[in-house]
C-alpha cells in the first residue's frame, strides 16, 4: 500500500532515459528523495508539484540521494542552497558527488576504452561525453552518509537503508517492511534493464569493481523481500517484483550465452564484442554498451567460463 505521506512527482530530462521518479515524504523532516537534474524544466516542475501540496523548495529538510548519476542528485546542491535541507548518501556516492570537473571518470574511461580494444580515433569522443553529463549536476557536500542497513525515518515510518551496488557503486534502496513497499530507484525498472556502469576502483583499491557482478547479488537479495509495492527511479510502479527479477536475470544470462558462444570462434576485445552486439554509434549508448559487455565479462571470467590476456595493454578474451 502506498503511504499517505509519500508522493511521486516526474520530473523531466535532457537525458533519454526521459522523466525521474523524485518522491516528497511529508512529516518531520519534510523529504524528497531524489532532485532531478540541473536543469531549468526540472527544477520549474518539482517547484510546481511542491506548491500543489502547499509546500515551496524553501520547506524541504532533508535530501536523500540515491545514487550519483546526473538525473537523481544533479538539482541537489541549487535545493539545499534554497532551503538549508541536510544532504544524505551512501558513502560510496561521495568521489562522485564531488566531482566537478568530470577529471576523474574521464581519466578512467580513457584508460577502460583503451584496454577494450577502443580505436584511438574513438576516444575524442570521451570529452563530449563528460562535457555532456556533467552540466546537468553540480557538485555537492553531504551531510552525512548512510549505511546499509541504517534506519531512517520517512512520515513518522521507519525505512531500512539497502545498499544495492550495481547499477552505480552507491546505489541504495528504501524499504518499509510494514508497508511491504520499496523504493528501487534504478535497481529495478520496469521497462529498461538496468545497466551496470563501469566505474574507477574504490578508493583504496586497485581492481576495478564488477559491477554486474554485484548487481546479480544484489537482485536475488532484493528477490527475497517481502514487497506489494515497488517505486522505481524511472516509469510505473511494479507489483511483482519477483518476476521482473527472474526476466532480469534470464536477460543477462542469455546476453553472456551469446558472448560466450562469439568467444568460442575467437579471441575477442570488449570493443569487437560490443560492436558485434550493439549496432549504436552514439558515443553515450556506446560507452553503456561497452559497460554492459565487460560485465558480462568480469561475470563470465568470475564463473571461469571465460579467461583474458593482456597484449600491449588491449585485453583479449577466449572461451575456456
Amino acid at each position: 500500500m502506498l503511504p499517505p505521506y509519500l508522493h511521486t512527482f516526474s520530473i523531466p530530462t535532457p537525458f533519454p532515459v526521459g522523466p525521474v521518479n523524485v518522491y516528497l515524504a511529508e512529516g518531520e523532516p519534510l523529504t524528497l528523495v531524489d532532485t532531478g537534474p540541473h536543469y531549468t524544466p526540472a527544477q520549474q516542475a518539482l517547484e510546481e508539484a511542491m506548491a500543489g501540496l502547499g509546500y515551496r523548495i524553501s520547506d524541504l529538510q532533508r535530501i536523500v540521494i540515491t545514487h550519483a548519476h546526473a538525473d537523481h542528485y544533479g538539482l541537489a546542491a541549487r535545493l539545499a542552497e534554497i532551503s538549508g535541507a541536510e544532504v544524505l548518501a551512501h558513502a560510496a556516492s561521495l568521489p562522485w558527488l564531488g566531482d566537478e570537473d568530470g577529471a576523474r571518470r574521464l581519466a578512467f574511461y580513457a584508460e577502460v576504452m583503451i584496454w577494450a580494444g577502443v580505436p584511438r580515433e574513438m576516444l575524442t569522443n570521451l570529452a563530449s561525453l563528460s562535457t555532456g553529463t556533467g552540466r546537468y549536476a553540480r557538485p555537492i557536500v553531504l551531510t552525512r552518509t548512510f549505511a546499509d542497513g541504517e534506519r531512517i525515518s520517512l512520515g513518522g515510518e521507519e525505512w531500512r537503508v539497502l545498499h544495492t551496488p550495481g547499477h552505480a557503486g552507491g546505489l541504495i534502496c528504501l524499504y518499509q517492511p510494514d508497508r511491504r513497499v520499496l523504493l528501487s530507484s534504478d535497481h529495478l525498472l520496469r521497462d529498461i534493464s538496468s545497466n551496470p556502469i563501469l566505474e574507477p576502483p574504490d578508493p583504496g583499491e586497485s581492481r576495478w569493481p564488477r559491477r554486474l557482478v554485484e548487481y546479480m547479488n544484489q537482485l536475488n537479495r532484493v528477490a527475497a523481500l517481502d514487497l506489494v509495492l515497488t517505486l522505481p527511479g524511472h516509469g510505473p510502479p511494479l507489483t511483482d517484483h519477483r518476476a521482473l527479477i527472474r526476466e532480469r536475470l534470464a536477460f543477462h544470462e542469455q546476453r553472456a550465452a551469446r558472448i560466450l558462444d562469439l568467444l568460442r570462434a575467437d579471441s575477442l576485445t570488449a570493443h569487437d564484442i560490443a560492436r558485434t552486439i550493439f549496432s549504436t554509434h552514439d558515443v553515450v549508448n556506446y560507452f553503456l554498451a561497452l559497460s554492459e559487455v565487460i560485465g558480462h565479462l568480469q561475470w563470465l571470467e568470475v564463473t571461469e567460463r571465460v579467461a583474458c590476456q593482456e597484449v600491449e595493454g588491449v585485453a583479449y578474451w577466449q572461451a575456456i
